[in-house]
């Protein structure tokens, strides 16, 4: 009975001391391989993406704070169940350290307004689209475009049209209107 206790003390201190020891970057790689084994294609594994989240967790809290580590944190979410609240929150800690950070505020403002934070997703897309003054990222057309979307559920129609109508000059993409397309939050 001495040696089952003893040995289960031991493991116990084991585990607590090697998570101690262990650093973000270390948490983070560990998560990475978690992450990747998890891609199945077209279907991703559960158990790894769980695994992955705990360690990109982990590797936050250990003071990790490269972009990556909060874009996988934040699709980890996503794939694993549009977990919009964390997504929400890791973005918000993303860009304490990532201030100008274009595509996290994109991002942010996604998972605001899959929330219903209109008015916090509005802000999101306010500042992707003011720091993007020269109109190179990517989404840029879906910053307005749902700027546009929020402005209208919020009752702003004309502001709306305008954001869908700039949204239109800068993709080759037919654009639903949104009366129809927010549908889907009201």
């Amino acid at each position: 009975m001495k040696q089952i206790i003893l040995l289960l003390l031991t493991t116990s201190l084991c585990m607590i001391s090697c998570e101690y020891f262990t650093s973000g970057r270390q948490f983070y790689e560990k998560g990475l391989k978690f992450y990747e084994l998890s891609d199945g294609g077209d279907v991703y594994s559960t158990p790894e993406l769980e695994k992955a989240i705990e360690n990109f967790e982990k590797s936050i809290k250990k003071g990790f704070k490269e972009r990556d580590v909060f874009d996988k944190l934040t699709w980890s979410y996503r794939i694993l169940n549009q977990d919009n609240k964390n997504m929400e929150r890791v973005y918000s800690l993303a860009l304490k350290n990532f201030p100008n950070d274009i595509e996290f505020y994109f991002r942010r403002g996604d998972s605001r307004k899959e929330l219903q934070k209109y008015k916090l997703a509005l802000e999101d897309y306010n500042k992707a689209i003011l720091l993007d003054k020269e109109r190179k990222y990517e989404y840029i057309n879906s910053a307005f475009y749902e700027r546009g979307a929020i402005k209208y559920i919020l009752g702003d129609t004309v502001n709306a049209n305008k954001d869908r109508d700039i949204a239109k000059s800068i993709t080759d993409h037919k654009l639903r209107t949104y009366k129809d397309y927010c549908k889907l939050w009201k």
